[in-house]
């Protein structure tokens, strides 16, 4: 017990370092931030991530649509993988990510570890009880938007039979 509790504290540590926010523990803590990043191919991705580099990780194999975004000025993109859908939104810099679904491939969750094939309860032992559960779907977001006008940045994971078949990360972006 006593190595758990060194375990989990060095866990808190680690993640409070990385991105010079604080990390949300496995308890659910109020006031933290989760770390919604997955880990593809051994890569951190996360709404931080360039749109050109997540692309190139994945590959060229992809199916492309846009559409004329509704919230913000200029195309919202969608690149379909076999395994993967990066949803993209528009800005003056360029495109960014809004959203990395996935349903195979090398994929788990920065924190916890959590991928496919695992119970739903080793997604709440790694992310703790502080979700919203809609069907099939449990969604750990952030309290952290800009304002009411923006959808928290969030990793949700998808059940069937209680095994998870898909994880993705949303990243910070204004609501419709």
């Amino acid at each position: 017990m006593k190595k758990m509790g060194i375990a989990a504290a060095l866990l808190t540590l680690l993640l409070c370092a990385c991105g010079g926010q604080a990390a949300e523990t496995a308890s659910g803590e109020a006031g933290h931030a989760w770390d919604t990043a997955l880990m593809v191919q051994g890569t951190r991705v996360n709404g931080e991530t360039s749109v050109a580099d997540l692309l190139a990780l994945l590959g060229g194999d992809y199916e492309y649509a846009e559409a004329i975004s509704c919230v913000y000025d200029g195309m919202d993109k969608t690149y379909t993988y076999p395994d993967a859908v990066v949803y993209t939104y528009p800005a003056e810099d360029g495109e960014c990510l809004m959203e990395l679904y996935c349903t195979g491939g090398e994929v788990e969750t920065a924190l916890g570890g959590v991928t496919f094939g695992a119970a739903r309860e080793e997604v709440i032992a790694a992310f703790g009880q502080n979700f919203t559960e809609s069907g099939s779907v449990l969604r750990y977001e952030n309290d952290t938007a800009q304002s009411e006008d923006y959808e928290p940045d969030a990793v949700y994971f998808e059940l069937t039979d209680g095994k998870v078949t898909a994880i993705a990360t949303v990243a910070e972006h204004r609501a419709e």
